[in-house]
């Protein structure tokens, strides 16, 4: 059997993720064809019920909870997940909306504050979704462990970045004083009545004293 969620594209943007996913064949795509896998994803996840939902003409998620796109309960698992990581400023919104003309198929837009805290939170919550949507059974998911497991990853490609960031501006560094020190050959060379001593030359090159 497929997975519920299938991920055909991902575009991330300045502000938003946007995900276009299928429904799996053999799946639910309204959540109330199948309510005890709905009351499941609810029971781990209470607080999705209190989610602002305004675009099926409710005021909150609990009001169409039962009677709306597996797509749609896929958002807010994702958004609670993100919530409850405390990792950005405003990450409550989201929209899901069908794909016109193409079976099964939609965009479900979020609040992108981190990429890699959205992709995970996604990734998660179609996981979430695939236990409930299977039968549900031990072991639950454990949204705690979920959580932590994405402030972890976003604290350590944060942390990888800035590690790669500063062996960069080293190495730039470092060609920038050999490229100097190369120059101040070529003038001796040229003009051997000029002499530049090594740490005059690492000075130019950090551009603290100029030498011509």
């Amino acid at each position: 059997m497929s997975n519920i969620i299938e991920f055909q594209k991902i575009s991330i943007g300045p502000e938003f993720l946007t995900a276009r996913v299928r429904i799996g064949d053999g799946y639910p795509e309204m959540t109330n064809e199948d309510l005890d896998a709905t009351t499941r994803v609810w029971r781990l996840m209470p607080q999705i019920a209190s989610h602002a939902c305004v675009g099926d003409g409710g005021k909150t998620f609990r009001d169409v909870m039962g009677g709306t796109e597996v797509a749609h309960l896929l958002e807010h698992v994702a958004v609670e997940l993100m919530a409850r990581t405390n990792l950005g400023d405003d990450i409550s919104y989201g929209r899901t909306k069908a794909v016109e003309g193409v079976a099964r198929t939609y965009h479900v837009q979020l609040v992108c504050p981190d990429d890699v805290l959205c992709v995970g939170a996604l990734s998660s919550a179609a996981w979430i979704l695939q236990w409930a949507f299977s039968g549900g059974g031990f072991p639950e998911p454990d949204i705690d462990a979920i959580v932590q497991g994405l402030v972890g990853m976003v604290k350590r490609v944060d942390k990888e970045e800035k590690e790669r960031a500063a062996f960069d501006r080293t190495v730039a560094e470092q060609q920038e004083r050999a490229e100097a020190k190369r120059l101040a050959k070529e003038r001796a060379e040229r003009e051997p009545w000029t002499v530049v001593p090594d740490d005059m030359v690492d000075q130019w090159a950090e551009g603290r004293e100029g030498l011509d």
